[in-house]
């Protein structure tokens, strides 16, 4: 695992899209994944590597997840669907906490999509409400704000 460079960009976006693309077809309406992959762009994705902690995982030199703390929130934590159900989301939620309890943030929040709920639930994070954003052609996209408080002993590693 290593933090991410500017340079790591347009690889970090290919990534995302590949997987919210495979994750989230058949549970999200298109209108809602097009809304999902416009959150993510090019500017969002490098702004969150120069002012977050972003973290990435390889494979070799192919790149198969990644994650990004910001100030108090954990956002795009995506694994390649082809190593997923191995621990690698797990690793990269536990070094976005490390760096968390370091920088002395007491409470973790993210956004989870109906897709990541039960991945996070299974992590500690209790729901703090259920949200709705009205996207394109009358649809909507339904997700959950979720927090953790942190600790200082996050047990042994996986």
């Amino acid at each position: 695992m290593r933090a991410a460079k500017p340079e790591d960009v347009e690889e970090l976006k290919k990534l995302i899209y590949e997987t919210i693309d495979s994750c989230c077809s058949g549970v999200y309406p298109c209108e809602a994944i097009d809304y999902f992959k416009e959150y993510r762009n090019t500017q969002n994705i490098l702004n969150d590597i120069l002012k977050g902690h972003c973290l990435i995982l390889t494979c070799g030199r192919e790149l198969i997840g990644t994650g990004t703390l910001l100030s108090s929130n954990a956002r795009r934590i995506f694994v390649n669907p082809l190593y997923q159900k191995m621990g690698l989301g797990k690793r990269i939620m536990r070094g976005l906490e490390e760096k968390a309890i370091k920088e002395k943030v007491r409470i973790m929040d993210l956004d989870a999509s109906l897709v990541a709920y039960s991945f996070y639930r299974a992590l500690g994070y209790q729901t703090q409400s259920e949200e709705i954003i009205q996207v394109k052609n009358g649809q909507n996209l339904r997700y959950y704000k979720m927090v953790k408080k942190m600790v200082k002993n996050l047990g042994p590693r996986n």
